[in-house]
């Protein structure tokens, strides 16, 4: 019984704190002059029947980074540079947020 309840606590906690879940819990139902403060200009804005969708992207680049493998080596492993880019998409109906959704991409 007491695994039961630890195990559903957890996954509880692991969908409640997302990225995603907290973009939905911060701007569902605000209206959508709050996104330019936030993230800029839309970088594509998609209209569609009745609605809009705002596409908003961060691009960062990551360094590469050594391994540490726990003990002296000669030869270090590396990871490579990458780019990370975040996307985060708007659906916008008569000014308000209706739904939200987050996507990340990384590339060589």
């Amino acid at each position: 019984m007491f695994k039961t309840i630890y195990l559903l606590l957890t996954f509880f906690l692991l969908v409640s704190c997302g990225t995603q879940q907290q973009l939905k819990k911060s701007f569902t139902g605000k209206p959508s002059s709050v996104l330019e403060p936030r993230f800029g200009k839309p970088v594509t804005i998609i209209e569609t029947a009745g609605d809009s969708v705002y596409i908003f992207e961060k691009t960062e680049a990551l360094r590469s980074a050594e391994i540490s493998q726990g003990k002296m080596t000669l030869d270090p492993i590396l990871t490579p540079k990458v780019n990370k880019t975040e996307r985060f998409y708007f659906t916008v109906k008569n000014g308000l947020i209706i739904k939200t959704r987050f996507e990340e991409e990384y590339e060589r």
